[in-house]
């Protein structure tokens, strides 16, 4: 058996971000990532304006990385479209290249890194926690850090809804359609269904969206299919994909809840980070803000020995109300009669979605907590 203070499951931004924080400040942590090299995830790739802030402080520039910047964003539904300049300059960088970068991070401020082993279960062991990984190995640990993203994990309570489906895909635009989304992200909204497009790094685009579990059952795994019923029912999007080149056989794909989602703990005391902790509507830009984030507010718990209810009260207070607004956003954005008369406002009050912007982004929380 293996034993340390605290285990991190999962090799995200958040659990990467937690193991840098604390391994930095000398305590002794294991990090458990389940893949055995570097992958790509389902996730927007959209890097706000507080994501890069949080990036910083961890030593990373995104721009290094090759991250391409973003300055306005398009909103479509099937009839309708608006376009805004964002509030900040966003930047957009694949969670291939991101994941590793944080990963390597946590390393090198000491975080011991078992890769490549799945946890398969977190059972209560005096007073601490024993993770049982698949490869028969068992973590003992005094803290968990739960950090393992949409995924599940046995023995831990997990509230989620899981009613519809994150898929993603890396495509090469037609010339054109490059040119023509260059420096924009792109929105398309339909019934429990959202869209978005953008050019990362070395001009690839990622299409990433989100689709009710019947609908994706429907289409089956290919890109074949997916395609066909994207450029039926979005017109705007069919201009976008044609003479499109996908760079996969199949999109990736992920359970994901609808709406947004904040954790109630129900019995276990651990540190949930990530989108373990908080989930909030993808269309906002706002996931990896909130696991970076999060992280930091673990890191400053458990340095001033903070138990995870503490923690996650303050969690709470730092996403709820964006959380809580993106969610009505994306409630109205499920019905035609709510799009058109969002984006017939949108275009009445050009200010509109940069207000909806800001109000949906995380206030960070100073970078220390003083102690008690």
């Amino acid at each position: 058996m293996t034993r340390t203070e605290i285990v991190i499951i999962g090799g995200g931004p958040a659990g990467s971000a937690t193991a840098s924080g604390l391994a930095a400040l000398g305590r002794d942590v294991v990090l458990i990532e389940r893949t055995a090299k570097p992958h790509n995830k389902v996730c927007g790739e959209f890097l706000s304006v507080e994501t890069q802030v949080q990036l910083r402080r961890l030593g990373l520039d995104p721009s290094a990385l090759g991250a391409v910047p973003i300055e306005q964003v398009a909103v479509y539904s099937s009839s309708r479209s608006v376009t805004s300049a964002l509030p900040f300059r966003a930047l957009s960088l694949s969670r291939y290249r991101l994941d590793h970068a944080l990963l390597q991070g946590a390393q090198d401020s000491g975080a011991r890194l078992k890769r490549n082993a799945a946890a398969k279960s977190v059972t209560p062991a005096g007073c601490g926690w024993n993770v049982l990984c698949d490869d028969g190995e068992t973590i003992y640990g005094r803290h968990i850090v739960l950090a393992t993203g949409k995924l599940g994990l046995r023995g831990v309570d997990d509230s989620r809804d899981g009613s519809l489906v994150g898929l993603k895909m890396h495509l090469r635009l037609s010339p054109v359609a490059r040119r023509v989304i260059e420096g924009q992200v792109e929105l398309f909204f339909l019934d429990d269904s959202y869209i978005g497009l953008e050019l990362i790094e070395d001009g690839i685009a990622n299409l990433c969206l989100v689709l009710p579990c019947a609908t994706v059952a429907w289409l089956g795994p290919g890109w074949p299919a997916l395609h066909v019923y994207l450029a039926s029912v979005l017109p705007s999007l069919r201009e976008r994909l044609a003479g499109a080149e996908p760079l996969w056989d199949k999109p990736l794909a992920v359970v994901c809840p609808a709406g947004g989602h904040l954790h109630r703990e129900r019995g276990l005391a651990i540190y949930r980070v990530g989108d373990q902790l908080a989930h909030i509507p993808p269309f906002t830009g706002d996931g990896l803000a909130i696991a970076l984030a999060s992280a930091a507010l673990a890191v400053d718990h458990i340095r001033l020995g903070r138990p995870p209810d503490v923690y996650l009260a303050a969690a709470r207070r730092l996403t709820a109300v964006p959380i809580r607004l993106a969610s009505i956003i994306s409630g109205l954005a499920r019905s035609s009669g709510g799009r058109n008369l969002m984006l017939a406002a949108a275009a009445c009050a050009p200010g509109l979605i940069g207000t909806i912007i800001r109000r949906t982004r995380l206030t960070l929380p100073q970078r220390d907590f003083e102690a008690d």
